[in-house]
């Protein structure tokens, strides 16, 4: 048993510290709906509200990770860990210590499990915030938007220019080089309207009024 336990624990370690280098440390792969891309892969569930510039967008429920990477490689390393005290608290009882293994193994994986859904939640909560400040915001159209299709817009966002698929608020022909502004962002998707400042471009001019009246 001795010799399991040891097992347990060396590839725990490993698993962990694997997991933790191929997740890009513990960083959580959030998509609220707004192009927001936080990072890895934790294997976590969540259910995120639609409309990021609406009224009931939330963070929703967040699951636990059960099969996380993490949350297992945790449990394994506590198991062994657990099976080699327990073995020294009772050599003479190895139903003993592996009752103590598995119980160290749930409880480490519970904390495990519950720290990867704080680190998750929080990184989701600003995702979703920094969403929200896109609202009102400037873009360019980079790719000409019809009226009931899918065109692209480029805006400065934190770390440079960000650029994503747009949809108009309207349903209007939106040119290229047009600049829009962000209204709301659902699914990854930008919907805008175009700015005040390109609405008076295309108000026509109102014709001269002659002047010294008709000629006799």
């Amino acid at each position: 048993m001795l010799t399991f336990y040891f097992i347990c624990l060396l590839v725990g370690l490993i698993f962990a510290v694997l997991s933790f280098i191929f997740s890009g440390g513990f960083e959580a792969d959030v998509d609220v709906g707004a192009g927001v891309d936080v990072g890895a892969d934790v294997g976590i569930d969540a259910d995120f509200g639609h409309d990021i510039a609406g009224h009931d967008v939330g963070i929703g429920e967040v699951h636990f990770p059960l099969f996380s990477p993490i949350v297992i490689a945790c449990f394994v390393t506590a198991f062994g860990g657990g099976g080699i005290v327990g073995l020294k608290v009772f050599p003479f009882l190895p139903i003993a210590s592996l009752a103590f293994a598995i119980g160290s193994g749930l409880l480490v994986g519970l904390l495990a499990g519950l720290l990867v859904m704080k680190i998750y939640k929080s990184a989701a909560t600003n995702a979703v915030t920094n969403a929200r400040a896109l609202s009102g915001s400037i873009a360019e159209v980079t790719e000409p938007i019809p009226a009931a299709g899918v065109g692209a817009i480029t805006f400065s966002g934190k770390g440079g220019r960000v650029t994503g698929p747009a949809r108009s608020e309207e349903n209007q022909d939106i040119k290229r080089h047009a600049m829009v502004t962000i209204t709301r962002v659902v699914g990854g998707l930008y919907y805008v309207r175009e700015h005040v400042d390109e609405k008076l471009r295309d108000v026509p001019a109102e014709p001269a009024k002659a002047q010294g009246g008709d000629s006799k």
